[in-house]
């Protein structure tokens, strides 16, 4: 899969979001590690955050978030400091790195959604309430995603 250039406010509103996330994400971590449940005033989040689904292996699914949020900022500073192809006729290094770069923002985008949908749903139909900062980053993941879905649709060049 091949991409053309993607413009800079696609890139920028990226970072906007992952940077919103990685904050929330950060925020949840924090709390759980001083057993501490943050003030909620849309639902019930120590329900959900104290839960058995709050954790995978022992881990805060807030860790998980840090990583996920993380790893898309560290991709997107690596694609906006990748240089650009000087010639559109002739391939170059920098931008075979570039197209690597948003295919793996475009596949965890995709796995951050599932994990969304996936957590979301343990809220509605298991826990029976929810989280606003799972909420959150619920929303985070899912517009990342939807700007995913463009980013591929509009932007792929066949080979």
């Amino acid at each position: 899969m091949k991409f053309t250039a993607i413009p800079k406010w696609i890139i920028y509103t990226y970072v906007t979001i992952a940077a919103l996330g990685l904050i929330d994400a950060t925020y949840l971590t924090i709390n759980h590690y001083r057993n501490t449940v943050p003030p909620c005033f849309i639902g019930s989040c120590e329900q959900v955050l104290t839960s058995s689904y709050a954790a995978i292996l022992g881990i805060p699914v807030a860790v998980f978030g840090v990583a996920y949020y993380l790893f898309i900022l560290v991709c997107l500073v690596v694609y906006i400091e990748s240089k650009a192809m000087p010639n559109a006729m002739q391939p170059h290094p920098h931008e075979s790195r570039k197209n690597k770069i948003m295919t793996a923002i475009l596949v965890a985008t995709v796995i951050g959604f599932l994990m969304s949908l996936y957590f979301f749903g343990i809220q509605a139909l298991v826990i029976h309430d929810f989280c606003q900062y799972c909420l959150g980053s619920a929303l985070f993941s899912t517009l990342m995603f939807v700007m995913s879905v463009g980013v591929w649709g509009k932007l792929r060049v066949r080979l």
